[in-house]
């Protein structure tokens, strides 16, 4: 299962991620004395939704991660998914991060920089640098845009325990809602997702609606 997995997304990374991928790790494995595990998740989604917008075309999508996680809070990763903006160019998103999570006084904190690249279309690329806190029940998160991205906050909590409530707002984009509750089930977990996103004024995109379902198994 593992082989399969890396195969399937070393087959989507140029030398580029796989080069950006293996100094990350090494970095972290330096300062962590050797002391990383592996991660990784496989998973099918009805479609992929990503900050209220469909990334699929309303069809399903595959995905796949591997990464290593520290005790000491140091983190990287690669995931990958099948993307299709309806101009049979972009193919494929692989994102890469390195990050750094510590708790701190009962609050859970984040930092990371993120790289998004898609396979076909390298006008899509950008990269993000997210600051989150998670604390009594909420996480906020705030990702910085670098170079010309545009900026995306984000607001969410699992606090009313029946389901999981979402805010983003993405800046010159849209904003949306989302309300989703996930289970475990066939020795993983499924989340049922609705998101509402309404489009900002002179963005030329239209408003939309999701209702998506996804399974993903981790190991």
């Amino acid at each position: 299962m593992l082989g399969k997995i890396k195969g399937f997304i070393l087959s989507h990374l140029n030398f580029d991620h796989i080069v950006k991928l293996v100094v990350a790790i090494s970095l972290i494995c330096i300062a962590s004395g050797v002391n990383a595990g592996t991660v990784g998740s496989v998973g099918v989604s009805s479609d992929y939704v990503f900050r209220g917008q469909s990334q699929h075309g309303g069809d399903y999508a595959l995905s796949a991660s591997l990464g290593v996680e520290t005790g000491s809070g140091l983190y990287a990763n690669v995931w990958v998914s099948d993307v299709d903006y309806g101009d049979g160019l972009a193919t494929h998103e692989v994102d890469t991060v390195l990050g750094f999570s510590k708790e701190l006084f009962g609050i859970g904190f984040d930092l990371a920089h993120i790289d998004y690249a898609y396979q076909g279309d390298s006008s899509k690329d950008l990269s993000e640098v997210l600051i989150s806190a998670d604390f009594g029940g909420f996480q906020l998160s705030h990702f910085v845009g670098q170079d010309d991205a545009s900026d995306y906050v984000e607001v969410s909590t699992g606090f009313l325990k029946v389901v999981d409530l979402a805010y983003g707002d993405y800046d010159g984009v849209g904003s949306h809602y989302s309300v989703s509750k996930g289970f475990d089930a066939l020795s993983g977990s499924v989340t049922l997702s609705y998101t509402d996103f309404t489009a900002d004024d002179n963005s030329g995109i239209s408003d939309e609606t999701n209702l998506s379902v996804s399974y993903h198994y981790s190991f």
